[in-house]
């Protein structure tokens, strides 16, 4: 053999010996963090798994460009499902307390050779197979014991479920356009919807309970039954609200304004609606001071339809 035939197999080896030692080197950084080198892969190629301790994680954010997204309470374990993405087209960390993915619809990202978190844009995702194609899809699964502080969503556009969730959770959900639907989710904390796109965002609340709720819609279409909030705003410039409301407070005042039709309890009004149960007179003593509750709904010539039960039958109490 050739000196430099020799030189070229050394020179090889050194090199093969480098590599082995920067994968182990990766593999035990990853594995401290909590991180794997790949996730579990689900069946037919539809994409991955990847388990969590939920008891654990702080906060979940996702950033998507079109996706539908689902979590789902009442799980036997924590985990996620990434369907039908590019992988080389996405990033994704889960540390011990945040869990983070991020779509970036860019070819561009597949140089992203030294990119942190387990999607290392490397060789060893330019020769996998991507997942075969189908509507791209984000599953989150938590046991009745998880509790996330809080679950961010930005999309542009997308369709968003949460069910069956007893959480002290905050849910921010930004968004152009889409759909949101809760169902059968109680948070001691805030629910908000942003929505600033020219087509239409639709919000479903089906037996939802929080203490603070806030949708904010360019185009919005509200549906919500059973809604049960200790502080309501709701802002709509075009579009409809329709609307089953359940005060949980004794004292709770309701201020609509829109220049659309105006409903309350199927009794028609102009441009605007007000109760309260509050008397002028009322000065509770600084010791007992009860909770106010607010239900507050600002449009422009958006068409809204409210219903609340305990409403008096004599609407001239309305101002």
């Amino acid at each position: 053999m050739k000196q430099r035939s020799k030189v070229f197999l050394m020179v090889a080896a050194v090199l093969v010996g480098v590599g082995l030692i920067t994968c182990l080197i990766g593999a035990g950084i990853s594995s401290a963090a909590g991180d794997p080198l790949f996730a579990s892969s689900l069946e037919e190629g539809k994409g991955y798994r990847y388990s969590f301790d939920g008891s654990k994680i702080d906060k979940i954010k996702l950033d998507v460009a079109d996706a539908k997204i689902q979590v789902i309470g009442g799980a036997q374990e924590s985990y996620i499902e990434i369907l039908h993405f590019n992988e080389n087209l996405y990033s994704f960390s889960m540390s011990k307390s945040l869990i983070s993915f991020k779509e970036s619809p860019d070819v561009s990202s597949v140089l992203r050779f030294w990119e942190s978190g387990f999607t290392f844009k490397g060789l060893r995702y330019i020769l996998r197979l991507s997942p075969k194609k189908g509507e791209k899809a984000i599953n989150i699964y938590l046991t009745d014991d998880d509790y996330v502080k809080c679950l961010e969503v930005k999309s542009r556009t997308g369709n968003i479920s949460v069910a069956d969730m007893e959480t002290d959770t905050d849910y921010i959900f930004t968004m152009e356009s889409g759909s949101v639907k809760m169902e059968n989710v109680t948070t001691g904390s805030a629910l908000s919807v942003t929505s600033t796109g020219t087509q239409p965002c639709a919000v479903e609340l089906e037996n939802t309970t929080a203490r603070l709720l806030t949708l904010n819609l360019t185009e919005g279409d509200v549906q919500a039954k059973a809604l049960s909030a200790l502080t309501s705003k709701i802002d709509v410039v075009h579009g409809s609200i329709n609307l089953d409301y359940i005060p949980r407070e004794e004292l709770f005042t309701i201020a609509v304004n829109t220049k659309g039709k105006l409903s309350v309890n199927e009794i028609g009004y102009i441009d605007k609606y007000q109760y309260t149960t509050k008397e002028e007179d009322d000065k509770p003593d600084d010791d007992e001071k009860p909770e106010e509750e607010t239900l507050t709904i600002n449009c422009k010539d958006a068409a809204v339809y409210l219903f609340a039960a305990t409403l008096p039958a004599d609407t001239q109490k309305a101002k």
